[in-house]
């Protein structure tokens, strides 16, 4: 490929992606409130006896969340491990006209999804193994007037596990390392720092490299950089791109090196298909009732197609639809014989993102997912068909290699044949990220 500039294409089905190892431990934390009061008195008068309005509301949130990622990437076989915990705490307190309502959520997650695949000819068949683990604990306690003996308390749990094994064709490269060196490699283009012209094969040995780098551990940030640095100077001049060295060079050298392009870009299509046994279990207790353990097994099957194609520098074209048929194995006697047998869903996703700099990323998706869900009126159930139509907007700025401001704006429509329900929901967030390593 000759003659680049940033709106041609590279022809990705050359790029093998080296053999690497990756981990990374990720905190997110986050915390909001609001406060509003309002009073008033409409006097009496001869045929109105007047009235008082006092309301009062306070709401707090907080989240956080620790994530642990892994990766073991080579050509035969692709390991990846991902595990996470979190937790809230919501507190709503009001007061209208001197009744007095306090609630308090509290709710913790903690998830594990690890896989293995192993490829049967070069980027196409392959075998996989998957495993799934969620667990869930939530409580909730509502005191009215401040009176203990009246209050509403409620605690649930739930534990999914889920192994099977899938099938597919396909494969999807991780091409984020070769777009930051081809971000590099263009600005330097740019100001003229090469001695010949770049080529194909230039920017592929350079992506590399930075892949290989972004894998080493040191236990010195300062020394890190200055290995990382000379190595890809040094890449350069065996390549013959760079023969003198000047302070322009080395200056946007380091600073795209030092910023450089976290978010993940992949390119390629994948089929597959998995089969999941699967075990649920809920519980639910509340102060005035008794509690309840349903328990079900669950064969899951699915068939998932995903593609991601890598427009230019600066954008790139996502899409992604499964189709999911859940089969009830067995349950227990908390489960009414009427429920279903067997529940049928979809989803499908279609979206861009755009990175205009190095530090910079937005993506804008629209969605729909629908499915059959088991809906029950006297413990008689029965199926009714879901839509859920949505778009989302989320952007990502780094203001430092592990810190980064994030942001997202959600619109949801929702729809069901189930006694004609619907619905509509609109969701923002704004937070701080921070990767620990």
């Amino acid at each position: 490929m000759a003659g680049f500039s940033q709106d041609k294409n590279f022809d990705l089905s050359k790029y093998k992606f080296p053999d690497y190892k990756r981990h990374e431990l990720e905190l997110n934390f986050n915390s909001s409130g609001s406060s509003d009061s309002y009073y008033s008195v409409i006097p009496p008068s001869v045929n109105y006896s007047g009235t008082k309005y006092d309301n009062s509301n306070s709401k707090f949130n907080s989240h956080f969340n620790l994530g642990y990622r892994y990766d073991l990437l080579t050509r035969e076989k692709i390991d990846h491990l991902y595990s996470s915990f979190d937790g809230s705490y919501d507190y709503l307190k009001s007061s209208n006209s001197g009744n007095k309502t306090k609630q308090s959520t509290q709710n913790l997650n903690w998830s594990i999804n690890a896989s293995r695949r192993l490829y049967l000819t070069d980027n196409k068949a392959f075998l996989e193994g998957v495993t799934d683990i969620y667990c869930n604990y939530a409580s909730r306690k509502i005191t009215y007037n401040d009176i203990k003996s009246d209050a509403d308390s409620y605690k649930t749990n739930n534990l999914r596990l889920s192994a099977g094994i899938g099938i597919g064709w396909g494969r999807i490269e991780r091409v984020n390392d070769l777009w930051q060196g081809y971000y590099i490699l263009e600005k330097l283009k740019q100001q003229n720092s090469f001695d010949r012209e770049l080529q194909e094969q230039d920017i592929f040995e350079f992506a590399q490299l930075i892949s290989k780098l972004q894998n080493k551990r040191f236990f010195d940030s300062r020394l890190r950089k200055i290995a990382e640095l000379q190595a890809l100077d040094s890449m350069m001049h065996q390549q013959g791109l760079i023969k003198t060295s000047d302070i322009s060079y080395f200056t946007t050298l380091n600073d795209y090196w030092s910023f450089p392009i976290y978010f993940d870009r992949k390119s390629g299509r994948e089929l597959k298909f998995q089969l999941l046994p699967e075990f649920n279990r809920e519980y639910y207790k509340s102060n005035n009732m008794a509690s309840d353990s349903p328990t079900k097994i669950n064969l899951v099957s699915k068939i998932q197609f995903d593609c991601s194609k890598q427009i230019n520098l600066f954008w790139e074209r996502n899409a992604h639809i499964d189709v999911i048929n859940t089969t009830l194995l067995t349950k227990n006697g908390d489960i009414p014989d009427s429920y279903p047998n067997n529940l049928l869903g979809t989803n499908f996703s279609f979206g861009y993102g755009f990175f205009p700099n190095s530090r910079t990323r937005v993506l804008a998706f629209f969605n729909y997912k629908g499915g059959e869900q088991a809906t029950s009126f006297n413990l008689d159930y029965s199926k009714a068909w879901y839509n859920d139509l949505g778009g989302s907007l989320e952007f990502n700025y780094f203001i430092s290699p592990q810190l980064q401001i994030t942001g997202n704006l959600s619109d949801n429509y929702w729809f069901s044949e189930h006694n004609s329900s619907h619905g509509h929901n609109t969701n923002y967030n704004l937070g701080l990220r921070y990767a620990i390593f």
